[in-house]
């Protein structure tokens, strides 16, 4: 459960855009824009101890509702993520409600994504050390090290990694890094910009 929730970081950047002069505060203005971004991801889990790699794929859904992850293969399950709540919906449609309200780490990851929704940058920075850095005129990178404690324990940094084109951006990567040592890759793709949710995808939000 702990890597989904922190993967809420996730959000941090659900949809990265350029301006001409690249800088943090620039790339979450423009992240700001985008309330909705929806795509598919692939999942790959690298475990410390055996070096084993367990893979996952399906659908996800960014916005400044929540974070919904629709995962497809190996077995159907849903992940809804918001402000101080996750719910967890498994194949047979039982649903699982968490009230994350006293959970520091998942309340300082939340709020990560809130802020970067907002254009906040003044709240990431108080929550992670950032590092931001262009390769080229196309691409970016985010190294993200949590200063909070709790955090911390479980997991080391974010790295997010994205591209632009034609004035358009988005996330292409994201890793996150253990502090026991594994590692959670994501990869993003067929991505787009929705000006809201189906009336469907509002549920996941709104029926706890």
């Amino acid at each position: 459960m702990k890597r989904h929730v922190f993967f809420a970081a996730l959000l941090l950047c659900a949809a990265f855009a350029f301006s001409q002069d690249i800088s943090l505060e620039s790339v979450c203005s423009d992240l700001s824009k985008n309330g909705i971004t929806k795509g598919d991801f692939l999942q790959s889990k690298t475990i410390a101890k055996t070096g084993k790699k367990l893979s996952s794929n399906g659908k996800f859904i960014f916005s400044t509702e929540g974070i919904l992850w629709n995962t497809l293969k190996p077995f159907p399950s849903t992940l809804v993520l918001g402000a101080d709540y996750m719910v967890q919906i498994g194949s047979d449609g039982n649903k699982k409600v968490v009230d994350a309200r006293g959970n520091d780490a998942f309340k300082s990851v939340s709020s990560t994504l809130l802020a970067v929704f907002s254009n906040d940058v003044s709240r990431l920075g108080q929550n992670f050390t950032l590092v931001f850095e262009t390769s080229g005129k196309n691409t970016w990178t985010v190294s993200l090290e949590p200063k909070d404690k709790t955090v911390a324990s479980v997991m080391s940094s974010i790295v997010l990694k994205g591209k632009t084109e034609s004035g358009n951006s988005e996330i292409t990567h994201i890793v996150l890094n253990e502090a026991k040592g594994g590692s959670v890759f994501y990869a993003f793709t067929n991505q787009s910009h929705p000006k809201e949710l189906s009336e469907d995808e509002k549920s996941y939000f709104n029926n706890r």
